[in-house]
């Protein structure tokens, strides 16, 4: 899968969710990045997209450790989704894959993947403007 415009799109997103929390520098050095790169069967691109995205609620939501999680697909080519992960540090991690709600994800769309690559990255730079950056309530 080729890297394409969605990605820079969703790291402004990550910068605004991240930037956004009061963390302490020593923590932002501990988070744990991640891209993860999904082809998915055509057939199951409206369930799964609509499973993605309630999990991807329900853990920003619930998990403290859980910074963001950015989900984007290829205009072009509708079954190549990326994903963009940003937790606290790895211990963050492994708590989240244990939770109900990533195992409940993982069994409901386990036949909808054709192929799953998971990038260990580091921000070089994300640069948003101030303005962007909003709390939410």
């Amino acid at each position: 899968m080729k890297a394409n415009p969605p990605i820079f799109i969703s790291l402004i997103l990550i910068a605004m969710l991240t930037m956004g929390n009061n963390i302490a520098s020593a923590q932002q050095d501990n988070r744990k990045v991640r891209i993860a790169r999904i082809e998915i069967y055509p057939a199951f691109q409206t369930e799964y997209k609509a499973a993605l995205a309630e999990h991807a609620k329900t853990a920003v939501r619930a998990e403290p450790g859980v910074l963001a999680l950015q989900a984007v697909y290829d205009k072009a080519h509708p079954t190549q989704v990326t994903v963009f992960e940003v937790y606290a540090s790895d211990s963050a991690y492994q708590l989240h894959i244990k939770t109900a709600h990533f195992l409940k994800y993982k069994t409901t769309t386990q036949q909808m993947v054709k192929s799953l690559e998971l990038v260990e990255v580091a921000p070089i730079a994300i640069e948003i403007k101030p303005e962007l950056i909003g709390s939410e309530e």
